[in-house]
């Protein structure tokens, strides 16, 4: 194998990983915001609402949720 194969065939392998990534609604994350985010729904829906987002994997809704928790006022 050459260089652009074994580069190809981490390209495929990094995007199978992306696509097992399940996304949810902001609703189920609002449902279960004392679980994963240690705040209130109402905190979850507004910083989904802010960022202009939906749906997101878990991982993308944290990285939200904190930055909307860390905004000064």
């Amino acid at each position: 194998m050459d260089k652009k194969d074994t580069e190809l065939k981490k390209e495929e392998t990094k995007n199978k990983k992306e696509i097992k990534k399940q996304e949810y609604s902001v609703e189920e994350y609002a449902k279960n915001a004392e679980n994963l985010f240690s705040t209130k729904p109402e905190c979850v829906l507004a910083a989904f609402q802010i960022a202009g987002v939906t749906k997101a994997t878990e991982e993308q809704a944290k990285k939200i949720v904190k930055s909307f928790l860390e905004m000064e006022v």
